[in-house]
Protein backbone atom coordinates (compact mmCIF):
# COMPACT_ATOMS: atom_id res chain seq x y z
CA UNK A 1 0.00 0.00 0.00
CA UNK A 2 1.35 3.56 -0.87
CA UNK A 3 2.94 4.54 2.51
CA UNK A 4 0.18 6.31 4.80
CA UNK A 5 -0.06 7.73 8.26
CA UNK A 6 -2.60 6.82 9.47
CA UNK A 7 -3.22 3.07 7.79
CA UNK A 8 -6.13 3.74 5.36
CA UNK A 9 -8.43 1.37 3.60
CA UNK A 10 -8.96 0.82 0.08
CA UNK A 11 -12.22 2.35 0.01
CA UNK A 12 -11.07 5.61 2.10
CA UNK A 13 -7.86 5.96 -0.23
CA UNK A 14 -10.33 6.00 -3.18
CA UNK A 15 -12.56 8.98 -1.34
CA UNK A 16 -9.31 11.02 -0.84
CA UNK A 17 -8.58 10.47 -4.21
CA UNK A 18 -12.03 11.65 -5.19
CA UNK A 19 -11.40 15.08 -3.05
CA UNK A 20 -8.54 15.77 -4.48
CA UNK A 21 -9.44 15.35 -8.29
CA UNK A 22 -12.59 17.79 -7.23
CA UNK A 23 -10.80 19.92 -5.47
CA UNK A 24 -8.55 20.55 -8.69
CA UNK A 25 -11.41 20.32 -11.07
CA UNK A 26 -13.73 22.92 -9.49
CA UNK A 27 -11.98 24.32 -6.35
CA UNK A 28 -14.29 22.68 -3.95
CA UNK A 29 -15.98 19.51 -3.41
CA UNK A 30 -19.08 18.82 -2.10
CA UNK A 31 -20.98 15.77 -0.46
CA UNK A 32 -23.22 14.97 -3.71
CA UNK A 33 -20.23 15.42 -5.81
CA UNK A 34 -18.40 12.94 -4.34
CA UNK A 35 -20.98 10.25 -4.17
CA UNK A 36 -21.87 11.08 -8.05
CA UNK A 37 -18.38 10.37 -8.77
CA UNK A 38 -17.65 7.46 -6.69
CA UNK A 39 -21.83 5.90 -7.85
CA UNK A 40 -22.28 6.15 -3.84
CA UNK A 41 -25.16 6.71 -2.19
CA UNK A 42 -24.22 10.32 0.31
CA UNK A 43 -25.04 8.55 3.53
CA UNK A 44 -21.93 6.46 1.89
CA UNK A 45 -19.80 9.46 1.73
CA UNK A 46 -20.71 11.54 5.01
CA UNK A 47 -19.48 8.07 6.86
CA UNK A 48 -16.25 8.06 5.05
CA UNK A 49 -15.53 11.30 5.73
CA UNK A 50 -16.60 11.19 9.42
CA UNK A 51 -13.73 8.50 9.44
CA UNK A 52 -11.28 10.97 7.56
CA UNK A 53 -11.47 13.77 9.54
CA UNK A 54 -11.01 11.70 12.97
CA UNK A 55 -7.63 10.90 11.26
CA UNK A 56 -7.00 14.54 10.53
CA UNK A 57 -7.30 14.17 6.97
CA UNK A 58 -10.01 16.26 5.24
CA UNK A 59 -12.02 18.87 6.68
CA UNK A 60 -15.90 19.06 6.70
CA UNK A 61 -18.89 20.11 8.55
CA UNK A 62 -22.56 19.91 7.62
CA UNK A 63 -23.84 21.27 4.82
CA UNK A 64 -20.17 22.64 3.73
CA UNK A 65 -17.46 21.58 1.70
CA UNK A 66 -14.92 19.57 2.20
CA UNK A 67 -11.44 20.04 1.98
CA UNK A 68 -8.08 18.18 2.26
CA UNK A 69 -5.20 18.65 5.10
CA UNK A 70 -2.22 19.52 3.70
CA UNK A 71 -1.67 15.32 5.10
CA UNK A 72 -4.50 14.33 3.28
CA UNK A 73 -3.35 15.87 0.08
CA UNK A 74 -0.14 14.58 0.73
CA UNK A 75 -1.39 11.12 1.32
CA UNK A 76 -4.10 11.72 -2.23
CA UNK A 77 -1.00 12.97 -4.18
CA UNK A 78 0.91 9.42 -3.62
CA UNK A 79 -2.02 7.34 -4.44
CA UNK A 80 -2.60 9.62 -8.00
CA UNK A 81 1.26 9.16 -8.74
CA UNK A 82 1.02 5.20 -8.02
CA UNK A 83 -1.74 5.31 -10.16
CA UNK A 84 -0.25 7.70 -12.61
CA UNK A 85 2.53 5.10 -12.94
CA UNK A 86 0.54 2.05 -13.17
CA UNK A 87 -1.49 3.12 -15.87
CA UNK A 88 2.00 4.68 -17.83
CA UNK A 89 3.48 1.17 -17.68
CA UNK A 90 0.03 -0.63 -18.44
CA UNK A 91 -0.61 1.62 -21.34
CA UNK A 92 3.42 2.20 -22.82
CA UNK A 93 5.21 -1.17 -22.09
CA UNK A 94 2.17 -3.69 -21.98
CA UNK A 95 0.42 -1.65 -24.59
CA UNK A 96 -3.17 -2.48 -22.74
CA UNK A 97 -5.83 0.11 -24.30
CA UNK A 98 -6.18 3.28 -22.28
CA UNK A 99 -10.01 2.24 -20.61
CA UNK A 100 -8.77 -0.78 -20.19
CA UNK A 101 -5.01 0.45 -17.90
CA UNK A 102 -7.61 2.83 -16.24
CA UNK A 103 -9.66 0.42 -14.76
CA UNK A 104 -6.52 -2.52 -14.13
CA UNK A 105 -4.72 0.99 -12.36
CA UNK A 106 -7.47 1.81 -9.87
CA UNK A 107 -7.90 -1.65 -9.02
CA UNK A 108 -3.95 -2.27 -8.38
CA UNK A 109 -3.06 1.43 -6.88
CA UNK A 110 -3.83 0.36 -3.96
CA UNK A 111 -1.09 -2.47 -3.38
CA UNK A 112 1.73 -0.98 -4.46
CA UNK A 113 3.84 1.19 -2.27
CA UNK A 114 5.85 4.72 -3.20
CA UNK A 115 8.90 2.81 -3.20
CA UNK A 116 7.55 0.34 -5.39
CA UNK A 117 5.84 2.43 -7.88
CA UNK A 118 9.24 4.98 -8.40
CA UNK A 119 11.04 1.94 -9.21
CA UNK A 120 8.48 0.97 -11.94
CA UNK A 121 8.69 4.62 -12.97
CA UNK A 122 12.45 4.33 -13.50
CA UNK A 123 11.63 0.83 -15.40
CA UNK A 124 9.43 2.62 -17.68
CA UNK A 125 11.97 5.35 -18.00
CA UNK A 126 14.57 2.78 -19.09
CA UNK A 127 12.71 0.81 -20.81
CA UNK A 128 10.59 3.51 -23.15
CA UNK A 129 13.97 5.07 -23.83
CA UNK A 130 17.06 3.21 -23.55
CA UNK A 131 16.15 0.06 -24.78
CA UNK A 132 13.65 0.80 -27.35
CA UNK A 133 16.28 3.49 -28.82
CA UNK A 134 19.48 1.36 -28.62
CA UNK A 135 17.65 -2.09 -29.81
CA UNK A 136 15.32 0.15 -32.29
CA UNK A 137 12.11 -1.84 -31.64
CA UNK A 138 9.42 -0.03 -33.77
CA UNK A 139 5.83 0.07 -31.40
CA UNK A 140 4.14 -2.54 -34.03
CA UNK A 141 7.33 -4.92 -33.73
CA UNK A 142 6.72 -4.36 -29.57
CA UNK A 143 2.75 -5.65 -29.91
CA UNK A 144 3.97 -8.36 -31.34
CA UNK A 145 6.61 -9.54 -29.28
CA UNK A 146 3.88 -9.32 -26.74
CA UNK A 147 1.73 -11.00 -28.34
CA UNK A 148 3.53 -14.00 -29.78
CA UNK A 149 5.46 -14.89 -27.08
CA UNK A 150 3.88 -18.40 -25.48
CA UNK A 151 7.04 -19.94 -23.40
CA UNK A 152 7.27 -18.99 -19.51
CA UNK A 153 9.39 -16.44 -18.54
CA UNK A 154 12.89 -18.10 -17.01
CA UNK A 155 12.80 -15.55 -14.55
CA UNK A 156 9.03 -15.69 -13.18
CA UNK A 157 7.30 -18.33 -11.87
CA UNK A 158 6.08 -21.02 -14.70
CA UNK A 159 2.93 -20.91 -15.62
CA UNK A 160 0.30 -23.46 -17.31
CA UNK A 161 -2.14 -22.69 -20.02
CA UNK A 162 -5.35 -24.10 -19.59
Amino acid sequence: MVQTSPELSRSLQQYLETVHLLQQQRRVARVKEIAAHMGVQMPSVTGALKSLKQKGLVEHEKNSFVTLTAEGARIAQQLLRVHSVLQCFLENVLMVESEKAEHFAINMEHALDSETAERLCNSIKYFTTELSTKQQVTREQWIEILESRRTPCTICRPWHDT
